[in-house]
């Protein structure tokens, strides 16, 4: 919903350096906000997430839980992302990782981000998706009682540390931006194919272009 590209100098022992999210050193960042709301027809119940270790990570730099597998952030090369569609439709139930390890033509036309989720709460009215919640919100605790209502979104700020792609060794250009939520399927959901969204981004020349 938002996006901008910023030079961000890091220290290797800052946790976006020990999770991965980015190198130590001045690096170009491609910086965006998250947005996923609950279309329904039901709650995603989570619950406390000492409940579900096969879902996080309960030992972090950042001190608190990591959802594993939350959502995936790609940026595409404009020719990958055309090719990426058409392979996607050809295999609409197949998950993303496995057609990415089968076609890695496809998949070198691409960078991922490396951002997991947290916590998965009540964060804003779904007004984006044209829903309204019917009630207040209903999950709040990150700690003890993680989930999200129909009518609400979960969002990660493009503030937050590491809700980024590392873009400093692309050259400047044109690159599609996608982000699809719950792409290896860890909760079931009603419908699947409405879980990807993409925009449009430019990367700036800068001095780390190849």
């Amino acid at each position: 919903t938002q996006w901008h590209v910023e030079e961000r100098t890091s220290l290797s022992t800052d946790c976006a350096v020990v999770e991965g999210a980015t190198q130590a050193g001045e690096r170009l960042l491609l910086r965006f906000t998250s947005n996923t709301p609950n279309q329904g027809p039901g709650d995603l119940i989570i619950g406390n997430p000492s409940d579900h270790p096969e879902w996080f990570d309960l030992q972090t730099c950042h001190g608190h839980p990591h959802f594993k597998e939350y959502a995936d952030y790609r940026l595409w090369t404009l020719p990958g992302y055309a090719a990426w569609l058409e392979l996607r439709r050809s295999q609409p139930t197949a998950l993303a990782s496995d057609l990415l390890r089968r076609h890695p033509e496809i998949a070198a036309q691409m960078v991922a981000g490396r951002k997991q989720g947290f916590c998965v709460i009540d964060v804003a009215p779904a007004t984006r998706s044209g829903l309204f919640p019917g009630r207040p919100a209903t999950y709040t605790d990150c700690l003890t009682h993680q989930g999200l209502s129909v009518g609400w979104a979960d969002e990660y700020h493009f503030t937050l540390d590491g809700q980024w792609i590392d873009v400093t060794d692309l050259p400047a250009g044109a690159y599609i931006l996608e982000d699809e939520v719950n792409a290896e399927r860890f909760f079931e959901e009603a419908e699947y194919a409405n879980n990807a969204s993409a925009v449009l981004i430019q990367v700036p020349d800068h001095p780390g272009r190849q």
